[in-house]
């Protein structure tokens, strides 16, 4: 999958996105270049909100949330990486098993643990190259104007 960035401050999110208490206020400016095209790596809805976790443009070593308003869906394609978890709180996320079956990956990941750094490191090789192989083919609204 693949978004487009159309705005990169938090000026520009709906509301319900800001908390200040984490640091989500109307002055925040995201590690985003407007126009840009970012692979998403792992999605992350609850409460009203989607979150995209793609390398930004201080990427090091682990994707970053950032906020799914500030962007445009440019291949809405899932990963054939991917699998999904629903869970009891409602909470919804997709991105690759073991992500999804370790509940402290992200968390491991971050704080540069070798194992969760080197799967990511192997995942993101995999799902970088499926989305520079694959063309997107036109919506159906294309294919069915033309019949």
């Amino acid at each position: 999958m693949k978004v487009r960035c159309l705005a990169n401050k938090s000026k520009f999110l709906p509301e319900n996105y800001l908390d200040p208490v984490r640091g989500y206020t109307k002055e925040l400016e995201f590690n985003l270049t407007l126009d840009r095209e970012y692979i998403v790596y792992a999605i992350k809805s609850a409460r009203g909100q989607t979150w995209y976790y793609l390398c930004d443009d201080r990427y090091t070593y682990y994707p970053i949330p950032n906020p799914a308003p500030l962007f445009e869906i440019v291949d809405n394609r899932l990963s054939q990486y991917w699998r999904l978890k629903l869970a009891e709180n409602g909470l919804l996320e997709i991105a690759f098993a073991e992500w999804l079956t370790d509940n402290y990956f992200y968390d491991k990941l971050t704080d540069q643990e070798e194992k969760e750094v080197l799967i990511f490191e192997r995942v993101k090789e995999l799902i970088d190259a499926e989305a520079a192989s694959i063309t997107p083919q036109p919506a159906v609204e294309q294919v069915l104007a033309k019949v």
